[in-house]
């Protein structure tokens, strides 16, 4: 006895399976558009290579380019709009509070571009997010 495949309907089937497949895993990495790059994420053991200081002198080791003002949107009537930074969830006023906080405290810094950040924090975000994760 002879099997008739239904070539057009498995072909189907067969694209449908592997779009699924690659959805999942794309999920499951966290690749949807609100992730943040690695980039943008710097670790506790990267923070403790740069010895033991706070965090502000070890951003400036590192990455420089999470402490700096960014350009307002088209239309704003300032120049530049400052980082906002987070520490444990919540706002601080200006950058100097990460001179506060020495990096054997922080489990992670995340630096969200300014279109995330507003839309994770609102408005005042137009320079970005600065978010420091305590131990």
């Amino acid at each position: 006895m002879r099997l008739k495949l239904d070539t057009p309907n498995m072909t189907r089937r067969m694209f449908v399976a592997v779009a699924v497949g690659m959805f999942a895993s794309a999920c499951a990495s966290g690749g949807g558009p609100a992730a943040t790059s690695q980039r943008n994420v710097i670790t506790s053991e990267e923070l403790g290579r740069a010895g033991d200081v706070n965090v502000y002198d070890a951003l400036a080791q590192i990455r420089p380019s999470f402490l700096r003002s960014r350009s307002s949107p088209a239309g704003s009537s300032t120049a530049s709009q400052p980082v906002q930074v987070y520490i444990g969830g919540m706002l601080m006023p200006g950058l100097d509070h990460l001179k506060q906080v020495m990096v054997r405290g922080v489990k992670e810094v995340t630096f969200l571009e300014p279109q995330l950040a507003i839309t994770r924090f609102g408005g005042n975000n137009t320079g970005g997010a600065l978010i420091v994760e305590l131990k």
